[in-house]
């Protein structure tokens, strides 16, 4: 008992920024499982005539939108959810909790306040980056649960492998987008620009990854793009890639490190 009281009353900054962030939360988590029940009703629709759908496009615009040759419900998902909408979502939240954690607390001049409290900026930083991992792990585990859910409810058939495959490319996305949105908040201050830099960098990570495929000369674009290390593998139906895990993780620990290190030394607006 005296373990869990010290434990919690160490995590006092982590519990805090999850409970101010409680509205978030519960917002994108319904936002999530609304979509997800919402899209494998309609493979329960569509799913006789799916091909004859993708006959209708262009094999380049089949291609940007993510979808392969592959008809099965796996094939399905990887083109209407990994692709785009989930991205969406997850690196959504991820930019929204990441730019306002730290950002939000010196623009309403909070920041002394608790700063003032013996606790020092390395943990304060810390239990705030441990705040958004929570969000982000949460939201994708809500994915994958709601996504196993609709393949009973509407009845198709996608194993648990591909289910642990969607929540970890979607963890790692989400993760990757949050930690960049929180170092720049923490470096400038700012959460406008946190938001702004980070969604341009995962907008155009997915321009980039779409002109590849469709534009032979263009092929170096995958390598600068966030989107391809997410899921070229097309991830909910060949596993992850282990090396373009790797790159997403490298760059979660630099934008840790730095974002860390900056916050450490600059002056505090107050």
């Amino acid at each position: 008992m005296k373990l869990y009281w010290s434990i919690s009353k160490k995590m006092y900054i982590l519990r805090n920024d999850i409970y101010q962030n409680r509205k978030k939360i519960i917002s994108f988590c319904l936002g999530a499982v609304a979509y997800t029940l919402l899209l494998t009703y309609f493979w329960t629709l569509f799913s006789d005539t799916f091909g004859q759908m993708l006959d209708l496009f262009p094999d380049a615009v089949k291609a940007i939108a993510g979808f392969g040759d592959d008809l099965s419900v796996t094939g399905f998902l990887n083109g209407e959810f990994m692709h785009l909408i989930g991205p969406l979502i997850i690196g959504a939240f991820g930019i929204t909790i990441g730019s306002s954690s730290i950002a939000t607390e010196e623009g309403n001049k909070t920041i002394d306040q608790i700063l003032t409290l013996s606790i020092s900026r390395t943990r304060f930083y810390i239990e705030k980056y441990l705040a958004l991992v929570f969000c982000i792990l949460l939201l994708a585990i809500i994915f994958a649960i709601t996504l196993g859910i609709g393949s009973l409810v509407f009845n198709f058939d996608i194993s648990l492998i591909n289910l642990l495959y969607a929540a970890i490319a979607l963890f790692s996305f989400g993760l990757c987008t949050g930690s960049i949105s929180f170092s720049i908040g923490a470096i400038t201050g700012k959460r406008s620009i946190a938001a702004s830099i980070t969604a341009f960098i995962a907008i155009t990570g997915y321009v980039f990854d779409s002109i590849y495929t469709v534009v032979d000369k263009l092929d170096f674009t995958r390598y600068i793009a966030l989107h391809y290390y997410y899921n070229s593998n097309a991830v909910i139906q060949n596993g992850v890639n282990s090396l373009h895990i790797l790159v997403i993780l490298l760059l979660i620990i630099i934008s840790f490190i730095i974002g860390l290190y900056v916050f450490y030394q600059r002056d505090i607006k107050s």
